[in-house]
């Protein structure tokens, strides 16, 4: 998928793209080639572009929203889950070029890599296809989110919201049983009356929880 992608992109195989695949990892355990260069500024670039992005998306195509609102749906678009998930359904960490150690640390499934990889990636496109058709990549792949974020009022805390529900409708709060997996990462069961309602891993306990609710709050039909 990848290759397709990059080909419907017209990405050339520039250094600025290898560039934007390499993770610090590799750069650690090959530093005696002064060619070699991380994602590390692209992945700055990026972060600031789809930043940018977002937020023009959202002020333009939701005037009524306040501003505390808009910067509650920004950081739930650009939140590190969220760019991970993007990047995994681009298939870009295929790409991904580690150094051997965080290749067998599980690096190419870590939210954080994936999350700076398709920073790092978007950095590459604004330098090599311009603002403009990165701009029309990136909302492809996120106005519909942002979209129904604000249609279901998603941009609220998703525990809040969840506990806030249930208390209307005189439903036991949910219960969050929180592990870490094989993979290093933290997995939460939220348990509703004694039922799941869902599962979600993340870096952070915090995230882990904060996603099984939302998942939860989209299976809410069902309680």
């Amino acid at each position: 998928m990848i290759e397709e992608l990059l080909k419907k992109l017209e990405l050339s195989n520039s250094k600025l793209l290898k560039i934007s695949f390499t993770h610090s990892s590799f750069l650690n355990e090959n530093f005696s080639n002064a060619d070699l260069e991380s994602n590390e500024r692209l992945e700055f670039l990026g972060d600031s572009v789809i930043s940018y992005i977002v937020a023009e998306y959202i002020y333009e195509k939701h005037p009524n929203l306040t501003e505390g609102d808009m910067s509650k749906i920004r950081s739930l678009v650009v939140q590190r889950s969220s760019l991970a998930n993007l990047a995994k359904n681009l298939d870009l960490q295929e790409r991904m070029i580690l150094g051997k150690g965080e290749e067998k640390n599980n690096g190419r499934i870590k939210e954080s890599n994936l999350c700076d990889l398709f920073e790092s990636f978007i950095g590459c496109c604004t330098l090599e296809l311009g603002i403009q058709k990165t701009k029309i990549f990136l909302l492809n792949l996120i106005s519909n989110k942002i979209d129904s974020i604000v249609k279901k009022q998603k941009f609220n805390d998703p525990k809040s919201k969840l506990q806030e529900i249930l208390q209307e409708k005189k439903i036991p709060l949910p219960e969050y049983i929180t592990e870490l997996n094989n993979s290093g990462l933290f997995e939460t069961n939220i348990i509703i009356n004694n039922k799941s309602y869902g599962k979600a891993t993340g870096e952070r306990k915090v995230d882990a929880e904060k996603s099984a609710a939302e998942i939860a709050l989209n299976n809410f039909h069902i309680l």
